[in-house]
C-alpha cells in the first residue's frame, strides 16, 4: 500500500529513516517506565496489554484488569485524535508531534511533582503515557514506517535478511536497536536520576523533529495541496 504524498513523504528517506529511530528510542524509554513504575502495562504494546486483560479478566481479577485496559483506552485516544487532527492537517508531520511533545513534557513535569505518588495518580500518567504512544503511532504512519510496536519490523527484517536485501534489515536494526538503548538508558536512570526518565523520551523526540525539520517546498496546487511544513 502506497502512502499518500505528504510532508512526510516529501522529506529525505534518509531523514524519515533517523527519526524513525529516534522516535523507536522515545518508544523504549516510554515502555520501560510504565512497565516499571506506572503498575505495569505497557504503553505502546497494546497486544501485549490486551493478553494482561484477557488474562486478570479471565482470574475474575479486577484490580489487576484496570491498567492494562486504561492502558489500551489511552492508547486508542491518541490514535484517534491525531488521526482526527490529520484530516485538518494532511502534508504536517511537525504539528503531531509537537502535540506529542507537548503531552510528554506535561508528564514529566508531573512526575518530578508528584514522583510515584497514589495509585490513582499513577494510572493518570499510565494513560498520557499510552495516548502519547498511540499519538506516535498515528503520526508514525504518516512516515511510513512503526516506532512503538516492532514486531512487524523484526519480521520484515528477518524476512528481508533470509532474502537476501538490505535496506529493510538495516532499518529494521536501527529500531530495534534504538528501542533496546532507550529501554537500557531509562533503566539506568530510574536508579541515579528517577525524575529525568520522561525528559530522555523529551530530548528524544526534540531531536526527531530537528532530524525532519521542513519537508522541502512545492508549487501551490502541485499533489493537489499547498505548500506545508
Amino acid at each position: 500500500m502506497t502512502a499518500p504524498a505528504t510532508g512526510a513523504t516529501r522529506r529525505a528517506p534518509g531523514r524519515v529513516a533517523t527519526a524513525a529511530t529516534l522516535l523507536a528510542g522515545v518508544a523504549g524509554v516510554v515502555d520501560l517506565w510504565a512497565v516499571t513504575s506506572l503498575g505495569g502495562p505497557f504503553a505502546g504494546v497494546v497486544t501485549g496489554n490486551l493478553v494482561t486483560a484477557g488474562g486478570a479478566a479471565g482470574r475474575g481479577d479486577l484490580g489487576a484488569l484496570w491498567p492494562p485496559a486504561l492502558a489500551v483506552l489511552g492508547f486508542a485516544v491518541g490514535v484517534v485524535v491525531w488521526s482526527l487532527a490529520w484530516r485538518r492537517h494532511p502534508a504536517s508531520v511537525a504539528r503531531p508531534l509537537l502535540a506529542e511533545l507537548v503531552v510528554l513534557v506535561a508528564l514529566a513535569v508531573a512526575w518530578v511533582l508528584a514522583g510515584a505518588g497514589p495509585p490513582g495518580v499513577v494510572l493518570v500518567l499510565l494513560i498520557a503515557a499510552s495516548l502519547a504512544m498511540g499519538a506516535q503511532s498515528a503520526t508514525a504512519l504518516r512516515l511510513g514506517e512503526s516506532t512503538t510496536y516492532l514486531t512487524g519490523t523484526l519480521t520484515g527484517g528477518l524476512a528481508t535478511l533470509v532474502a537476501g536485501g538490505s535496506r529493510g534489515r538495516v532499518l529494521a536494526l536501527r529500531q530495534l536497536g534504538a528501542l533496546v538503548v532507550g529501554a537500557a538508558v531509562a533503566a539506568v536512570l530510574l536508579g541515579v536520576a528517577r525524575w529525568s526518565v520522561p525528559l530522555l523520551a523529551v530530548a528524544l523526540l526534540v531531536a526527531a523533529l530537528g532530524v525532519l525539520g521542513r519537508p522541502p517546498r512545492t508549487r501551490p496546487g502541485a499533489d493537489g495541496e499547498p505548500p506545508s511544513g
